[in-house]
């Protein structure tokens, strides 16, 4: 019969962790959870999001649509807004600027000059100017 073999503790890590290390790591856990919720919290009220409800038959060179912007209050946003004609190549373009408010959604009209036949229009994109 065999004897077994100890292996010094030390050496290869088989002593337990003390209730003190224990405490520390579940610190530090708890501690990249709320700054992990802090930064998703923080980035996505940031975000501004537009998106054409309706637009009206092109007439005299011109269409009419209806944009809502969603963005954090009090903040001035300007949005690209084009027109497409059927093949979705852009016939007409227009800056939207959304003025200050405290309401996170606004809707507003905006012209869009055409260079051609459109069917639809959309928000390419929208940023947040300096102007407050």
């Amino acid at each position: 019969m065999t004897t077994p073999i100890s292996r010094p503790a030390d050496r290869y890590g088989d002593r337990k962790p003390s209730r003190f290390l224990k405490l520390i790591g579940a610190a530090i856990g708890v501690a990249i959870a709320v700054a992990g919720i802090i930064f998703i919290a923080r980035a996505s009220d940031a975000q501004i999001e537009a998106e054409a409800l309706s637009w009206d038959e092109p007439s005299e060179g011109t269409m009419v649509a209806t944009i809502e912007v969603v963005r954090r209050p009090d903040t001035v946003v300007m949005c690209d807004v084009v027109a497409v004609d059927i093949r979705q190549i852009i016939v007409g373009q227009a800056e939207l600027v959304v003025p200050a408010s405290p309401d996170r959604r606004t809707v507003l009209d905006v012209d869009i000059p055409l260079q051609g036949e459109a069917v639809a229009v959309s928000v390419r994109g929208c940023e947040p100017t300096n102007d407050r």
